[in-house]
């Protein structure tokens, strides 16, 4: 009965990722950005090893998907430089859990976290800094 299930079985949380991860490029295509690498882990488990690179930072994204569970979903990131008198690289894990949008979703927040920098106060309204919303005051 395994087999027959199995046969017929394409693993759509390994397809579903590919599409969310082509969401996010724009424009261009996703192999261009992002390098891929399937793993059939036995009969009843494939994984999903996808890797993107940003200026600072190296993110590796892994979808697994099981048939008859809920599977799994998450994310790491290193930085691609080490800083001055350090010879490792810093990294973190990112969220992880079951293999859904609610991750996902949950990833890429933490994704745009990492990456986004503060403005510079030559650039920001001015009624920002007189009413003391600089975050580098607090």
């Amino acid at each position: 009965m395994n087999e027959e299930v199995n046969e017929v079985y394409n693993f759509p949380k390994i397809e579903e990722l590919k599409k969310w991860l082509a969401s996010i490029i724009y424009p261009g295509n996703l192999q261009d950005f992002v390098m891929l690498q399937e793993i059939q882990n036995d009969e009843n488990t494939k994984t999903l090893k996808s890797t993107f690179y940003t200026e600072n930072h190296q993110y590796f994204i892994v979808g697994v998907d099981k048939i008859n569970e809920d599977g799994y979903l998450g994310c790491q990131v290193t930085c691609r430089k080490t800083r001055a008198g350090e010879d490792w690289f810093r990294g973190n894990d990112l969220p992880d859990g079951k293999f859904n949008k609610q991750t996902w979703d949950l990833i890429l927040q933490s994704i745009i976290c990492y990456e986004i920098v503060i403005l510079s106060t030559h650039t920001r309204p001015k009624e920002v800094i007189e009413n003391g919303n600089d975050i580098r005051k607090r």
